[in-house]
């Protein structure tokens, strides 16, 4: 099961349980689309609770970000772990995607809302 936090018009959060692997990556898709198509343009990812992330589960946050940017917004990461950090280091995709420590941070990425 995947949790989500309404912040405003714009922002969501969005909060995987311990794992995201093969088994519900698809749920995880789902909730990004999801928020996607209600108009949310920041849908940040809190991972504080997530202590593992297979490829299917990287793919699943993946195959939304450009989707994100092209609305004007972005999907925005933070409380990862080192284990699940390193992750993104290997797969050279810290550069790519957004990163930050904790969700104050991840806020302050998000335009002034109104």
């Amino acid at each position: 099961m995947i949790a989500r936090k309404q912040v405003d018009e714009s922002v969501v959060i969005i909060c995987p349980e311990k794992v995201l692997d093969n088994n519900n990556a698809h749920e995880m898709s789902e909730a990004i689309i999801q928020a996607q198509s209600e108009g949310y343009k920041y849908i940040i990812l809190n991972l504080s609770t997530l202590d593992f992330m297979s490829s299917a589960g990287v793919g699943s946050i993946l195959g939304s970000v450009e989707s994100s940017r092209g609305m004007g917004g972005d999907i925005i990461l933070c409380h990862a772990s080192d284990k699940i950090r390193h992750i993104f280091e290997i797969l050279d995709l810290c550069d790519f995607l957004t990163i930050v420590e904790n969700e104050e941070a991840a806020m302050g990425m998000c335009p002034v809302r109104g």
